[in-house]
């Protein structure tokens, strides 16, 4: 009986690493190969905390969350200027020096001799030691860890995670600083797992670095994988499979190192059976009807200025609303802005034309904050915003869309209107946690907002489904709808109306409109002439990156010198 109560344990010990890295994996999109480092570091920190400083049990579980949450910090500042197989490089190497360190650091580790002597926790007056005794306490720490990571992955947090994950470019245009999330979620992944490592330390009384090897790691990423990523229930899933499985074989009739050929030959098939058949794992990210979010539930009332937020600071109302002077912006040899200056009035729509390569949609990444300007500047409602991150230009009222959509692909419609809405209490985890009712009365606000985005473009029937699902023009009106919810006054969209049939480009040019006549400033990058004309009040003409002409649309292109250069027939 001990024996299964051991199986138990180790899979909840093992739910708790699973979750604490799904969180990291599955929600921030951030591969990690040092789940094990994190672990073997806590283990330590618990283990010597107890023996050498005499602290008791839960202090030297804190002290395990503690030393874990600040080393992931401390991995997360190198980590944030790579991504995807540089990353896994990066933590794969940190794991690498971890484990290089628990063996070569004898006189702190013991080395490869392992620290014994652990002592047992003493809980209302018990010494824990056997696994039935240990079983109450490895199960709380289980569902407070699942708990605490179901919080924040099903939270406007989680929602901000998903979409950084998904295009870390579109998360910078909403608004939101993708180094903020990448540090929280690194620590908060961190001492998660230091809870795990807490209480295996306790559990084993004693411990060894073999027990925290590369090895251990994989099968952390690979239990994760196949239990199902951005699900929490598949990492428990994941767990009681690939943890209580191998030791199901145990009991078969041979000898030991056939028992062991035996159960690495059954994990390895169920790895290729799950990649071939079920590559989402054994539960989907969507599954649990999240597909039918908003699906049926009446739309909120839809007013054009109900749905219209402003983002930045209150103006006067005087002058244009976004100016650049001079910018300039050289790749190699190639001017992409050279000298440029342009005024956006207030509650107008103004285009920017000209040929192909003549820096259009260079203009809007200067302009953003995407591409920082060699000279010049930019202001927004006369406050200088040049050398600003993009996440910070949205947040003082000015955001942009882009040619290729850019949306958040493997989140619901709704989803990618709501992560976009600004100054939700629930993207922080104090409030998360601390202000509970606030959160969740904010959730509901922001809901019907996002709902109202979503009516105002004519997709709130559309609000449950994955974005990937939609076709390429409702994609296009669900970029308008997420740009819209940033609540920016000043918006930028780049061809917003390429790719698009007829029926699509109509619906689009009418929500323009409607945007500019509630008060918006909108700049509109497009090759088609006939969406320049029908809904730009003003138009820049660009040639190499330069303006060389601006007016009314039908007046620039009535110009036979212009056209001739949009055309490429000009022989300048």
């Amino acid at each position: 009986m001990d024996f299964w109560l051991h199986v138990v344990n180790m899979i909840g010990l093992f739910i708790m690493l699973g979750v604490s890295l799904n969180l990291l994996l599955g929600y921030g999109g951030l591969v990690s190969m040092a789940q094990a480092a994190f672990f073997g570091v806590g283990a330590y920190a618990a283990a010597l905390s107890a023996r050498d400083l005499g602290l008791p049990f839960p202090l030297t579980l804190v002290v395990a969350i503690v030393v874990t949450t600040l080393l992931a910090g401390v991995v997360t500042f190198p980590a944030l200027r790579v991504r995807g197989e540089y990353l896994i490089l990066l933590t794969l190497a940190f794991q690498m020096v971890i484990y290089g360190l628990m063996l070569s650091w004898v006189d702190l580790t013991a080395g490869r001799t392992g620290i014994s002597g652990i002592p047992r926790p003493r809980l209302f007056g018990k010494t824990l030691v056997t696994p039935a005794e240990f079983l109450p306490l490895i199960a709380a720490g289980a569902l407070v860890t699942f708990a605490i990571a179901y919080r924040i992955g099903e939270s406007p947090l989680g929602r901000v995670l998903k979409a950084m994950r998904d295009d870390e470019t579109a998360t910078l245009a909403i608004g939101k600083s993708v180094l903020r999330y990448k540090v929280l979620v690194f620590c908060v992944s961190g001492g998660l797992a230091g809870v795990a490592a807490g209480l295996f330390a306790h559990y084993q009384a004693f411990i060894n670095p073999f027990s925290f090897n590369l090895d251990r790691s994989i099968f952390l990423v690979a239990l994760v994988v196949l239990g199902g990523t951005g699900n929490l229930l598949g990492t428990v899933a994941g767990a009681i499979l690939f943890v209580g499985l191998p030791e199901v074989l145990r009991f078969l009739q041979a000898r030991q190192d056939i028992v062991d050929a035996i159960r690495n030959l059954v994990f390895g098939l169920l790895l290729v059976l799950f990649m071939r058949f079920r590559p989402e794992g054994l539960v989907p990210e969507h599954a649990r009807g999240r597909r039918r979010q908003g699906v049926g539930q009446p739309a909120p009332a839809v007013s054009v200025t109900g749905i219209l937020p402003s983002a930045g600071p209150a103006h006067d109302g005087a002058g244009p609303a976004l100016v650049a002077q001079g910018l300039r912006k050289s790749f190699g040899g190639i001017k992409a802005a050279d000298d440029l200056s342009l005024a956006l009035p207030r509650g107008k729509v103004t285009a920017l034309v000209g040929p192909n390569g003549a820096g259009k949609t260079t203009v809007f990444n200067l302009l953003t904050g995407f591409l920082a300007a060699e000279a010049g500047t930019v202001s927004l409602q006369g406050e200088d915003i040049t050398r600003l991150a993009p996440w910070r230009t949205v947040r003082l009222g000015l955001a942009r869309s882009f040619q290729d959509v850019r949306l958040f692909e493997r989140m619901t419609v709704l989803d990618n209107v709501l992560v976009a809405l600004p100054e939700q209490p629930g993207e922080r985890l104090g409030p998360l946690f601390f202000a509970p009712r606030r959160t969740a009365e904010a959730e509901r606000r922001n809901r019907d907002q996002a709902l109202g985005s979503l009516a105002f473009v004519g997709l709130a029937d559309r609000a449950g489904e994955i974005a990937s699902s939609l076709a390429f023009g409702e994609q296009k009106l669900v970029a308008l709808a997420r740009l819209i919810a940033t609540g920016a006054d000043v918006l930028l969209l780049d061809e917003p109306a390429s790719g698009v049939d007829l029926q699509w480009v109509r619906r689009i040019l009418g929500l323009i409109r409607q945007l500019a006549a509630a008060g918006k400033t909108v700049c509109i990058v497009e090759h088609n002439l006939e969406v320049v004309t029908a809904v730009a009040d003003h138009a820049y003409f660009m040639e190499a990156g330069r303006i060389i002409a601006e007016g009314r649309p039908e007046e620039l292109m009535a110009d036979p010198r212009l056209a001739d250069i949009y055309f490429g027939t000009s022989r300048r």
